[in-house]
């Protein structure tokens, strides 16, 4: 997610809002002579622009926020596989690659991703309440 910020980001930099990117007004020649424009420019690339900009800059910023939840609920994941699979998931990696690194299916990563998923919801208490979830889901088969 860090590296989708920094890619959100570079369109941004290259265009200036301070920038004019309509017809500049002549100085010189019968063109001088013409009433100028005032105030804004009606030119629907640059309003296009301006729309793209707006909307970068507000999916990078739920970009961030959303990094840092996930920043301040890393502690409460516990296990060894658990923060190999959450430190690899927020390189960017695919649940494919990350279960060739670890020798695991990816059916594997995805409920490993689960668990993690639920830690970070529940906080430091997720390994009583993962195993009483996964005892409820047990009785509830049994009963099919």
């Amino acid at each position: 997610m860090v590296e989708t910020v920094e890619e959100a980001r570079q369109p941004v930099v290259k265009v200036d809002n301070s920038s004019y990117i309509g017809a500049k007004a002549t100085m010189y020649g019968i063109e001088a002579t013409l009433p100028k424009d005032s105030g804004g420019t009606s030119d629907p690339v640059y309003a296009e622009v301006q729309r793209q900009v707006y909307a970068l800059n507000y999916r990078i910023k739920e970009y961030e926020q959303k990094i840092v939840e996930v920043q301040k609920r890393i502690p409460c994941v516990i296990g060894d596989r658990e923060v190999e699979v959450l430190h690899r998931l927020l390189d960017g990696d695919s649940m494919r690659a990350i279960g060739k690194h670890m020798k695991l299916s990816s059916t594997t990563i995805i409920l490993t991703r689960d668990c993690i998923v639920k830690q970070m919801l529940m906080g430091r208490s997720a390994p009583f309440y993962s195993m009483l979830f996964s005892n409820v889901g047990i009785i509830f088969r049994n009963f099919k």
